[in-house]
């Protein structure tokens, strides 16, 4: 079994969300940390195929890989019209705070949509814009 199949199967189960806070996603981050690069394709070619859980969840410890794959897969997360997913998506690559090129109008967009759902939702889009506009500037 690859260590994708293992998370993929992982993220399919059925945990409460508290156990899912508190212990499950330990262990799911264990596993993103280990995906190799055929890990990482069939992650990118299969995620959209998943159940709206599984992809949140996914999202939400994409930010322990590594960036140069999840950061693409974090972006096209984003784009989805699903408001749960482009958040938790946008937390995650908030936390990775790597140097980024300003992302395009469609994700600016979407993620402007997903900032007037809530003040958490607004706090967490709005430090992300922030830590993108200052990184485009850097030398």
């Amino acid at each position: 079994m690859t260590i994708f199949q293992e998370l993929d199967a992982y993220l399919s189960q059925n945990f409460s969300d508290d156990y899912w806070a508190d212990d499950a996603s330990l262990y799911a981050c264990e596993l993103v940390k280990q995906l190799t690069t055929e890990d990482w394709d069939a992650l990118h070619a299969s995620w959209q195929n998943r159940s709206k859980e599984w992809q949140v969840r996914c999202a939400e410890i994409l930010d322990w890989g590594e960036v140069s794959q999840a950061v693409p897969l974090l972006l096209e997360m984003i784009r989805e019209e699903d408001d749960e997913l482009t958040l938790t998506a946008a937390d995650s690559l908030r936390s990775i705070g790597v140097e980024l090129d300003l992302p395009g109008e469609d994700i600016l967009e979407r993620l402007q949509t997903v900032a007037q759902t809530g003040s958490i939702a607004k706090r967490i889009v709005n430090e992300l814009l922030k830590q993108l506009q200052v990184q485009s500037f850097l030398p």
